[in-house]
C-alpha cells in the first residue's frame, strides 16, 4: 500500500533501554497504520450517508488508533510496555476488521473498496504480532 503522503522528520533512539523510547516514525508497521488510517478516511468520505454514520465515526477511530497505540508504545520506556501498546493496536486492528466487515454489510462501503482495507488490516496484524514477539523476547534476553 504506497503511502498518502510522505511526512517523517528525525530519528532518535536511546540506547541501552532496548525496544523503548525510539522514534514510531521510523517503524514500518506506524508508517503502514498511518496510510490505513488516511484510506479509511477517503473512503468513508466517500461513503453514502444512507447507511447511519455511527459506523463511519466507529471505523476512523478504531483505524486512527492503531497508528496512535504503537507511538505512544514505542516512547514508553521498557519493552514490556511497548509490547502491551502493541497488544492494545493488534485490538484495534481487529476492531477496525470488524467495522469494515459491518460497514460492506449495511452497504455503506462497497465490497471492492473494502477488500484491500482489509487486506492492509491483516497485514498490519501480522506485523503486530510479529513485533511484539520480537520485543517481548529482546527483553528476555540477558543484559551484559
Amino acid at each position: 500500500m504506497a503511502p498518502c503522503a510522505e511526512f517523517r522528520y528525525g530519528s532518535r533512539k536511546v540506547p541501552g533501554l532496548g525496544w523503548g523510547m525510539q522514534n514510531f516514525r521510523n517503524l514500518r508497521v506506524w508508517q503502514r497504520a498511518q496510510d490505513l488510517a488516511a484510506l479509511v478516511h477517503l473512503v468513508t468520505e466517500q461513503a453514502p450517508n444512507g447507511a447511519g454514520g455511527a459506523w463511519r465515526s466507529q471505523l476512523r477511530r478504531s483505524a486512527q488508533s492503531i497508528g496512535a497505540n504503537v507511538a505512544e508504545g514505542a516512547m514508553r520506556g521498557t519493552s514490556r510496555q511497548f509490547a502491551h501498546f502493541l497488544e492494545i493496536a493488534l485490538g484495534s486492528a481487529s476492531e477496525t476488521e470488524s467495522h469494515l466487515d459491518l460497514a460492506v454489510r449495511i452497504g455503506a462501503i462497497p465490497p471492492d473498496d473494502a477488500l484491500p482495507l482489509l487486506d492492509e488490516v491483516s497485514q498490519l496484524q501480522r506485523m503486530l504480532v510479529t513485533l511484539r514477539k520480537r520485543v517481548l523476547q529482546a527483553d528476555q534476553r540477558p543484559r551484559a
